[in-house]
């Protein structure tokens, strides 16, 4: 996949070497349906939201906007389309923090997520919460490490992927603590959730409101939450602060927009502004807060510097840490 990946890059720079970025840019834009190619399985929060987006966008400019999901390889199976596709616009990438960790876990890195694909905007942020079924019997982080340390190996927990924020905010708990949790590799939230409903994992880190929404159904309880804010009806569910684990491979997630390299600024700028205009409409905030998503929305310069900024404290939180290739 890497070496596909890179090969993919040198090809898409050599085709915009002969397709002139400048015409491209002055075209009407859009002047067809834009294609999302998602990270993300079908049916988790983000999905939903991200194709509401599209929708209204659709609305906006009066083309089409089509969601594609491509989820697997730490992300790497939707990065390989964006890099194959045209660098015309048409064509755009879903990613989240994981497109800044996975380099850093790789031996030889398959893309430079500040070099290889142009920056188009930082759609929405959240926080994250462990859950815990209560099957375990565990109400507080202390309960549940006693549980864990008394049966090791006993406890699962849902794996999206070794590079996910997912899979690196529950390794660094384990190793904070000595604790032994498995993983049980499911591709997207919404498999995620019906196991821990069905009692088949006992632990989700996962977005807030799906952890909410799993343990008012009765199915458990939450444990902590990243960030600095508390959870809204759980006052007495701490911040990752107030528990004691101060450590930055464990926070919340984002989900941003890249474009296959290559792709004109003046595109991708009036992209963006497009985007972040639809952002703004009630609709979709009201659906970013019905998903637990806080939307952001700025110009490709603005989510480049995000992107530098994520890439140096995500350098640090993984500094030492195995490599999975």
């Amino acid at each position: 996949m890497q070496a596909k990946l890179w090969k993919s890059l040198a090809v898409a720079v050599a085709t915009t070497a002969i397709v002139s970025g400048t015409a491209a840019a002055q075209e009407a834009y859009p002047s067809q349906p834009i294609r999302i190619v998602s990270s993300q399985a079908v049916g988790g929060g983000v999905d939903a939201l991200i194709r509401a987006i599209g929708n209204a966008l659709a609305e906006k400019n009066g083309k089409g906007f089509i969601v594609e999901a491509k989820p697997g390889g730490n992300g790497l199976v939707a990065l390989n389309t964006c890099a194959n596709a045209k660098p015309d616009g048409y064509t755009i990438c879903l990613v989240n923090t994981q497109y800044v960790l996975l380099p850093f876990l790789q031996t030889k890195p398959a893309y430079d997520p500040l070099k290889d694909f142009e920056p188009v905007t930082h759609l929405v942020t959240a926080s994250l919460a462990l859950g815990v079924s209560k099957s375990v019997g565990a109400k507080t982080l202390q309960e549940l490490i006693a549980y864990s340390k008394a049966n090791p190996g006993k406890l699962n927990y849902i794996s999206l992927g070794a590079a996910n924020p997912v899979d690196l905010g529950v390794e660094a708990v384990m190793r904070q603590h000595g604790l032994n949790w498995v993983p049980i590799p499911y591709k997207g939230a919404g498999d995620g959730m019906t196991a821990f409903a069905a009692g088949d994992v006992q632990l989700m880190f996962f977005t807030s409101l799906n952890v909410i929404a799993s343990v008012n159904t009765g199915t458990g309880s939450i444990v902590f939450v990243t960030g600095d804010k508390k959870l809204p009806g759980f006052p007495n569910v701490p911040t990752l602060a107030e528990t004691g684990l101060d450590n930055p491979a464990v926070g919340g997630i984002w989900f941003s927009l890249v474009a296959p390299p290559g792709t004109p600024k003046a595109i991708r700028e009036k992209l963006a502004a497009d985007i972040n205009a639809v952002l703004k409409s009630p609709a979709i905030m009201k659906r970013a807060q019905d998903t637990g998503y806080e939307l952001v929305g700025n110009t490709p310069d603005q989510f480049a510097a995000f992107l530098a900024t994520e890439h140096k404290r995500s350098g640090a939180a993984l500094q030492g840490k195995a490599k999975i290739d």
